[in-house]
């Protein structure tokens, strides 16, 4: 079995998708779908039902009256901020695993991907994607080629950062010289094997590379420009973080010029103050 293989048969080997969040995802690509079509596929799981009502209770979010009920939660927070944490909530078990290979340790890649979530979603207007719910999604499973990456990044460390280091090559093309794939492909194929549809599978697959994505979608652009922004912040950095570049070229054809970065960087520290109340909330399950 080639090194590839290997890795590829890890990717499969990671917990299923969970099947609830795969659904609400489907049903967001639905403007006639309601915040009730929602609950009543949510409700269904227990897990992510007392994770959403735990942190509607708490402190961040709390108020007079507890939240007993997912509808509670609706009407306490709105449909918005309740998608967000639906989705938040479904993607921890697998997000906050420590990843040695790419010196994240526990937490640290969930918490970079809630805050590229969060800037996706407030960067729609300046990008001009029309579906900010996606962008939140597509930004917190931009790196999720990752879980599946880890071991093997970790055995090949000096020899994926000796070329990286070189100046000549991105840790991503140090990855794919050194282990044959890299971890956006990867991530691109895990999204396959969960049934993401395809905009959701190029975003993933060509965070890195918006370039190489087919098709007229903007989705791979605006989880690229979000990814590096976030980078800047120093949350969930990593062995790789800062070996990253921004496409300007491919900033300049989507119409991001200098008034614009600056305006995305406002969004970056507004979006900060939402994403440590986030992160507050999910220590409560610690």
């Amino acid at each position: 079995m080639s090194r590839v293989d290997e890795i590829v048969a890890r990717a499969g080997e990671l917990p299923p998708f969970p099947a609830v969040i795969q659904r609400v995802m489907a049903l967001m690509d639905d403007p006639l779908v309601g915040a009730d079509k929602i609950l009543d596929v949510v409700k269904y799981d227990q897990a992510i039902t007392a994770k959403v009502i735990k942190m509607c209770n708490s402190t961040i979010l709390g108020g007079a009256m507890p939240v007993s009920t997912l509808r509670d939660a609706l009407v306490r927070i709105g449909n918005k901020q309740l998608l967000q944490i639906i989705l938040s909530a479904g993607g921890t078990d697998l997000l906050q695993r420590e990843l040695a290979g790419y010196d994240l340790p526990r937490g640290d890649l969930w918490k970079h991907s809630i805050l590229c979530a969060l800037l996706a979603e407030s960067l729609c207007d300046v990008v001009k994607y029309d579906s900010p719910d996606k962008a939140f999604t597509a930004g917190l499973l931009h790196d999720v080629g990752k879980l599946a990456m880890a071991e093997f990044v970790a055995g090949a460390y000096e020899a994926i950062s000796g070329a990286a280091a070189s100046g000549k090559t991105s840790f991503l093309e140090a990855e794919t010289q050194v282990l044959g794939v890299s971890h956006a492909e990867i991530g691109g194929r895990l999204g396959e094997l969960w049934n993401f549809d395809a905009e959701m599978v190029a975003a993933i697959r060509h965070h890195h590379a918006p370039g190489g994505a087919t098709g007229e979608s903007k989705l791979p652009f605006l989880v690229h420009l979000s990814d590096i922004l976030c980078l800047t912040s120093g949350i969930g950095v990593g062995a790789d973080g800062l070996q990253y570049k921004i496409d300007y070229d491919l900033c300049k054809s989507n119409g991001i010029g200098s008034r614009e970065f600056e305006l995305a960087m406002i969004r970056l520290m507004e979006v900060e103050a939402q994403f440590h109340g986030i992160v507050a909330m999910f220590d409560l399950e610690g």
